[in-house]
């Protein structure tokens, strides 16, 4: 026993073994790959030893160690390893062109129904707010039509979302196209072309996306929650591109499972809901141009009840049919459909549908037909027993339905799917009827088509999707006319075509077309009218910077118009600046950023004066997503280093300027003022478009701004421009306000006069940043000289000078970007919101219960610069209780006067609320490499300066 402990040490390893686990054991052919790379390794050093400065001879430790100097030169130790190791990156699922899924339908009669039956297609994107079952909706759709995909565990199948970010964060972050052969209650195909579009109000610029690629949007919709704020953004949107609604009241289980509502409280919490909906699209900003239905109901079909947990779906329709079938009636299911909601009551003892309640003693034809029996059904799939055969039963007799007898001793929730399943077969059929009847085909479409008649092909890039090791990017494609072949020549209509003419390329070659369906393509010749498709070619991947420009073939004439480029960025004001942690990694940064601009719409790359990189975004998981991205998808594992979060600040003035200032250059001379627009509806009507110079005629500009503004019939004819900066809540207004009879000369230097006022309001004199909300009026002018003189390189810097100088006497202002705050969470929690809003400078606004459950919803207010981390904060301190979102409201003035040097400025505390200005100001021009500070001596002479100073005019 004594000699075994001697061969053992303390922890039972054999003394002079080596000790191995089983796990060790396990990975042992890993282990030999390595060793052997080793060896490889040492090998090459072998034969570099020969030219090495320094060389060391290891020899027996008993002896003494002898080091050889050689007399030449050291080599400068690189960085790259010997051996570069080999790096096959794939930050996206897909699959083998050998290894397609099977479907339930011949792939070759998709193809032949897309490009030969364009009536046929149904272009839908899907939308709604962040956890309410849109990717699930699609799964279910694919896991009917691919049998060879299954559903191994509880969770969600997902299998649109294929980018490793999407799956490790469980959301979908970019828009996905699949295109599917379904059919309706009649057994008719239709091809869905289908985009799933983020939940997440971060991912606007993809929700933009799916609305300009297809015909009709789906909106899902969580039952409990009801329509929240993320909702009538998104209705917003679906009204302004003019397209038809389905609707889909999801997670219908969640009221009887969760809530546990009774059954008519059930059915009002339902009504209630479609009725906010309606109210809120018939109270819509944008309902004037909207010429689809602005009613949604389920007698209209285009309403569709759901629990993609519990999978099944029906609408008002599709289960008339049900009972029909059942029943062998030979009713129309339509005309049985229109009697299953509303006020219409069933009396069982006569048998017949009435709309007298006969003084509440009878119940709506949609709680009794359809609540009660789901209710029972849910009542006796829960309650039974495996060995009890009463649900077996319930399921013959009412329904002429069996499930396998292995399913009853599984897991009420498993057995719960299974009984649904097995009863709405047609629920699919129910939501592609639905769509059919309510989106019109490609053909049939209200979208306005540039001026194409002599045009054989159209179509828009509605994005760019990234390649699985992120080396390069294909194009979403949607054909509005006409058909595109592979070897084709297109030309590509630049985004600023319309004010640049020759802004486009000519005589790219098309590459690969395929047809989307999610994480497989399906390689195609040519594809036609209606169709939306993926292509690629050599040169067009250089080209195309944004998504949004328009395609023609090379032998058509040239548009006079093309589409419109979606405004991604006018919400992105959340801001970091980067840089790579080794400089001469600087190459790889820039190519990253490239890719990050085409990949995140929303994105904005600037470079600094002081040369910085600076990324815009939306928001804080925007942000992050942009920066895990340019490490690890489009660079291999970048190492960068990143500022502290800053915002997007603008800038802007509070008072009409004091005095008028000329400022002369050589023998011309102008003088401008600025003052406040203090008209936040005629901001908007300029951001909507209703009042657009280029496109109105300035009798009808005029018109508008004196009936519904108030202007004055002299100021409403002055208009000469309005500016347009990202934002898209904000315009600034020029005017000419001079007295002169004779307008001739000032009319030959207006293009210049313009040019130069627009410099003015994309770069603004406080901190470089735009100038919004304000009114610049030209008051005089005084043109001298010869043609040289009156050129626009001396007419457009004076200009500036003098829009700066009228702005700075004008109290100039900073404005910094707000959230608006919505926070679902239990009355508890309410508490917990406004004390870190008061933390924050945010204001707290209203709260409000939600009808049919225990929930609230908070609205406030949140300068972002201070909202970094308040979702954490709030999951923390909540427990979990209070999920909120936050997307761009307004902008609001910092508190403090920006040029006010007297203000304290505290180092390494708070700064005053008073000083939040001052304090911005002089850290935004430090970072910027902006020299000084913003001064009125640096437009106007200094004699005038003096003379103003000694006046007290300015400090």
């Amino acid at each position: 026993m004594d000699s075994d402990d001697e061969l053992y040490d303390e922890f039972g390893n054999l003394i002079g073994e080596p000790s191995d686990s089983e796990d060790e054991v396990s990975s042992l052919p890993d282990l030999q790959q390595v060793e052997e790379e080793d060896v490889s390794d040492e090998e090459v050093i072998e034969e570099e030893t020969q030219q090495q400065a320094l060389v060391k001879h290891t020899i027996d430790t008993d002896q003494s160690e002898t080091v050889y100097i050689q007399s030449q030169a050291t080599i400068a130790p690189s960085n790259e390893p010997v051996i570069k190791p080999r790096i096959e990156k794939r930050m996206k699922i897909d699959y083998n062109w050998d290894n397609l899924p099977e479907l339930t339908y011949n792939r070759e009669y998709l193809l032949q129904t897309s490009q030969e039956l364009p009536d046929r297609i149904r272009n839908i994107a899907i939308v709604g707010n962040i956890h309410t079952g849109k990717s699930s909706i699609i799964d279910s759709l694919i896991l009917d039509t691919h049998p060879s995909i299954t559903q191994k565990s509880s969770k969600p199948l997902r299998f649109l979302d294929n980018h490793k970010l999407e799956i490790d964060r469980e959301m979908t972050i970019k828009t996905s196209a699949i295109s599917l052969l379904l059919q309706d209650l009649k057994q008719k195909s239709y091809v869905c072309n289908i985009l799933d579009t983020p939940g997440h109000v971060d991912f606007q610029d993809e929700s933009l996306v799916g609305l300009n690629s297809g015909d009709g949007a789906i909106l899902v919709i969580d039952i409990v929650e009801g329509l929240t704020n993320r909702d009538k953004l998104l209705i917003n949107e679906i009204i302004k591109h003019n397209v038809p609604i389905v609707l889909i009241l999801n997670k219908l289980d969640r009221l009887i499972l969760e809530l546990r509502l009774p059954i008519k409280d059930c059915y009002l919490k339902l009504k209630y809901t479609v009725d906010d909906i309606n109210e809120y699209i018939a109270s819509n900003e944008y309902i004037a141009t909207y010429t689809h239905d602005t009613i949604l109901s389920p007698t209209l079909n285009n309403v569709i009840f759901a629990s993609t947990k519990l999978d099944f779906a029906f609408s008002l329709k599709s289960f008339a049919q049900l009972y029909l079938n059942i029943n062998q009636s030979k009713i129309h299911s339509s005309k049985f459909a229109t009697m299953l909601w509303g006020d219409y009551y069933y009396d069982p003892n006569q048998h017949k549908f009435t709309s007298d309640s006969m003084n509440n003693s009878l119940s709506r034809t949609f709680i009794s037909f359809i609540l009660e029996p789901i209710y029972k059904i849910i009542t006796h799939t829960i309650t039974a027993s495996p060995d009890d055969n009463k649900l077996a039963k319930l399921l013959w007799q009412n329904f002429r339905v069996s499930i396998h007898k292995s399913e009853y001793k599984k897991d009420a929730q498993v057995l719960l799917k299974a009984v649904f399943r097995a009863i709405f077969t047609n629920g699919i059929s129910a939501l592609i009827d639905s769509i059919a009847n309510t989106i019109p085909a490609p053909t049939k479409t209200n979208k306005s088509l540039p001026n194409s008649d002599d045009v054989s092909m159209i179509a828009q890039v509605t994005k760019l999707i990234e390649s699985s090791n992120g080396k390069k990017f294909t194009n979403l494609v949607r054909i509005h006319k006409g058909k595109i072949t592979q070897g084709d020549k297109i030309r590509i209509y630049g985004e600023n075509y319309l004010e640049d003419n020759d802004d486009f390329k000519n005589s790219e070659v098309v590459g690969n077309i395929y047809l989307p369906c999610g994480r497989y393509n399906v390689p195609v010749s040519e594809a036609h009218t209606g169709m939306i498709v993926i292509v690629d070619g050599p040169g067009i991947d250089s080209i195309i910077k944004k998504p949004g420009v328009t395609i023609t073939l090379s032998q058509d004439p040239k548009l006079e118009t093309v589409f419109d480029v979606p405004k991604y960025t006018t919400n992105s004001v959340f801001k970091i600046a980067v840089e790579p942690t080794n400089p001469s990694e600087l190459p790889l940064l820039l190519d990253g950023l490239r890719k990050v601009n085409k990949s995140y719409l929303a994105s904005v790359i600037n470079v600094e004066e002081s040369g910085e990189h600076v990324i815009l975004a939306p928001g804080e998981l925007y942000m992050d997503c942009i920066l895990h991205d340019l490490r690890n998808f489009f660079n291999d594992d970048l190492q960068i280093k990143i500022s502290d979060p800053m915002v997007r600040f603008a800038e802007t003035c509070s008072e009409t300027s004091f005095t008028k200032i000329p400022i002369t250059v050589k023998e011309n001379s102008i003088s401008i003022i600025a003052e406040p627009v203090n008209d936040p509806s005629l901001s908007k009507a300029i951001s909507t478009g209703r009042i657009n110079i280029k496109s109105q005629p300035m009798k009808t500009i005029s018109k508008i701004l004196r009936t519904e503004f108030d202007w004055d019939s002299l100021a409403s004819r002055s208009i000469w421009a309005f500016s347009n900066t990202d934002s898209s809540s904000s315009r600034n207004i020029l005017l000419d306000d001079t007295l002169d009879t004779d307008k001739s000369p000032l009319l030959s230097i207006k293009d210049s006069i313009i040019s130069g006022f627009k410099w003015t309001t994309t770069e603004g004199p406080l901190i470089d940043e735009p100038i919004l909300n304000t009114k610049f009026k030209i008051l005089d002018v005084v043109l001298q000289g010869d043609s040289i003189s009156k050129s626009p390189a001396t007419i457009i810097p004076m200009v500036r000078r003098a829009a700066y100088a009228g702005f700075i006497t004008a109290q100039p202002r900073l404005l910094e970007p707000v959230y608006r705050l919505d926070v679902t969470c239990t009355y508890r929690c309410i508490k917990i919101v406004q004390e870190l809003l008061k933390l924050r400078r945010g204001i707290y606004e209203k709260d409000a219960p939600i009808p049919g459950t225990q929930l609230f919803q908070v609205v406030g207010y949140l300068p972002i610069i201070e909202s970094v981390g308040f979702s954490t904060d709030l999951t923390s301190y909540s427990q979990g209780q209070a999920v909120c979102s936050l997307v761009f409201h307004n902008w609001e003035i910092v508190p403090g006067d920006p040029l006010d040097d007297s203000v304290v400025l505290p180092s390494l505390k708070p700064v005053p609320t008073e000083s939040l200005a001052r304090d911005f100001m002089m850290k935004t021009r430090r970072r910027k490499g902006l020299t000084g500070e913003p001064s009125l001596s640096k437009y106007i002479d200094p004699e005038l300066y003096l003379k103003l100073k000694e006046r007290g005019l300015v400090n």
